[in-house]
């Protein structure tokens, strides 16, 4: 069949067109297109491959999915004094309501947050340096292991770290405008955002609060009354629902429903000092935030940074006096750090964007160094994809292809930056294209992983299990009780199955039509595992039926 030429003509008319408006076009079209891929890693994400992590995310989940269905979701719906505030739950319980018991609704308030971190993270970076320090530090951040962890896992810190971003960005444009009712609206928003993340975090809210003290003392003490008495108001107005959450607390607990609360923060705070969680603070730090952490430090021993930042107290006073107290905590994790990141990544940005050398072999150094690191970073990468090939297999859901190909992206990265690193002509410039080029294919690998469930996935038996035909019709229909199951997988099922009962008592087991255990043993022991069949087995826990019921 002969196609008319009219046809051949207005396909040839249309192709030009399009290209010409390419052509035209192609600096704003390859941003748009780069922002969409950039947008679609965050949001196009595999929720049938994702499971929650025990033992926070199975209780962040159980306890919002309480607040979701109680009548006033500022009274406490436990049977004893909880230990910390429910706006820590009320982003996920919200989600619930609005999507269902789904591992989406419980992890799409930490997926939005990160999101507006960033661009908020940009705009105070934006403020606080150039355009430049500013786009690398939108990279830097969304790249770290432990943002990208985060930002897929139900839990509030992200909102936390975005409650806390806002009051900085506010404050900022509090200082920057010249109309004195923006003034009073951004500081009004910035007090606002302060005491609201105490809802959201309890205690942990005080850490960048005593960081941040002398930056914001030192810009509104010199204003008139007025600035002060909107920033309090937002402050007071802010803490709203912290009230509400203590008077109920107290109308159904009584003064323990306060002192809970600050005896938690008491322990944390000033418990037991181990010095084994000191000495693992520098190596979570270059581990978690790899490769701007020890980027950042090479750069920092060896040069000096030409740019001068706008705020000090802000950007250097604020993330190392709020370091030195979370050090001192008794206890800290590494999602603490969470809201330290951004400030990481924008000093990271100001050393890399314009900086000069501390002594003569600096450079040289530098190049060295990095180059060394990459070695081993590769090394090791490929040494365990090769020696821990069948442990690949078992993740990756068997199709270990996937996990092949992007492993390969972030070392092939590797290998092509180095054409950047010594390269001697435009050493500042070239040093922004080497860490450009490392970047993006680790942004695009590991969120690929956590996407498809190849990383942050390690209870999927678990679920596979819950979905097993015979499983799933017995526990639709069943109360299934969980005896001597360890502690993590308890409150795990504890979310799944919310008809559960957990049961402690061995005298009243051969009562139960359906049992969960972890340790068959057990009813050896008790002289019950002749009254016991197994149903279906996933790890080393047992769904047993009573065949005497």
């Amino acid at each position: 069949m002969q196609i008319p030429l009219s046809n051949v003509i207005n396909y040839m008319k249309i192709k030009a067109v399009v290209l010409n408006f390419f052509l035209k076009n192609k600096k704003n079209i390859l941003p748009f297109f780069a922002v969409l891929l950039f947008i679609s890693l965050y949001f196009l994400i595999d929720f049938s491959s994702q499971s929650l992590v025990a033992h926070d995310e199975g209780l962040y989940a159980r306890r919002a999915r309480l607040i979701e269905s109680s009548a006033n979701w500022f009274s406490p719906p436990f049977i004893s004094p909880h230990h910390k505030t429910l706006g820590s739950y009320w982003f996920i319980a919200l989600s619930i309501r609005l999507f269902g018991n789904s591992e989406l609704a419980l992890r799409l308030p930490s997926i939005l947050s990160s999101f507006l971190c960033l661009i908020t993270s940009y705009l105070i970076a934006l403020k606080t340096t150039n355009s430049k320090s500013a786009l690398i530090s939108l990279f830097s951040l969304s790249s770290m292991p432990l943002w990208i962890q985060y930002s897929r896992y139900a839990s509030p810190d992200l909102p936390f770290v975005l409650c806390t971003l806002l009051a900085i960005l506010f404050f900022l444009k509090s200082l920057d405008s010249s109309k004195y009712i923006s003034q009073y609206f951004n500081l009004f928003c910035s007090g606002l955002f302060i005491s609201s993340s105490f809802f959201i975090r309890s205690y942990m809210a005080f850490v960048p609060f005593i960081g941040l003290a002398p930056f914001i003392y030192y810009h509104l003490f010199r204003k008139e009354f007025i600035f002060k008495l909107f920033f309090c108001t937002g402050i007071a107005v802010g803490f709203i629902p912290t009230f509400f959450n203590l008077y109920f607390s107290v109308q159904k607990f009584g003064i323990s429903g306060i002192t809970s609360l600050f005896d938690f923060a008491k322990k944390q705070a000033l418990g037991e000092f181990a010095f084994n969680n000191l000495l693992l603070v520098p190596v979570n730090f270059l581990y978690l935030t790899f490769p701007i952490g020890i980027l950042l430090l090479i750069l920092f021993l060896f040069t000096g940074s030409n740019n001068k930042a706008n705020y000090p107290l802000l950007i250097y006073c604020y993330p190392l006096s709020s370091l030195i107290l979370l050090l001192c905590m008794s206890t800290s994790y590494p999602h603490y750090y969470l809201f330290l990141l951004p400030s990481l990544s924008i000093i990271f940005a100001n050393y890399l964007t314009s900086n000069s050398p501390r002594y003569s072999f600096s450079s040289s150094i530098i190049r060295y160094l990095v180059f060394i690191v990459l070695l081993i970073i590769s090394s090791v990468i490929l040494f365990s994809i090769l020696r821990f090939s069948d442990q690949v297999l078992l993740y990756s859901r068997g199709t270990p292809v996937i996990v092949y190909i992007l492993i390969s992206l972030i070392v092939l990265s590797y290998i092509t930056s180095l054409r950047f690193l010594f390269d001697f002509k435009y050493p500042n410039s070239n040093i922004i294209n080497f860490f450009y080029n490392i970047i993006i294919p680790q942004y695009i690998s590991l969120s690929l992983l956590f996407n498809f469930g190849v990383l942050g996935n390690p209870n999927h038996n678990t679920k596979v299990f819950l979905k097993d035909a015979d499983v799933s019709s017995i526990i639709n229909s069943n109360t299934i009780y969980l005896f001597s199951v360890e502690s993590k997988i308890q409150t795990l099922l504890s979310y799944y199955l919310p008809s559960s009962v957990i049961v402690d008592d061995f005298e009243l087991i051969s009562k139960y039509k359906y049992v969960i255990t972890s340790n068959a043993n057990s009813l050896e022991k008790l002289k019950l595992k002749q009254i016991f069949v197994p149903v279906k087995k996933f790890d080393n826990h047992l769904l047993l039926m009573n065949i005497d019921s």
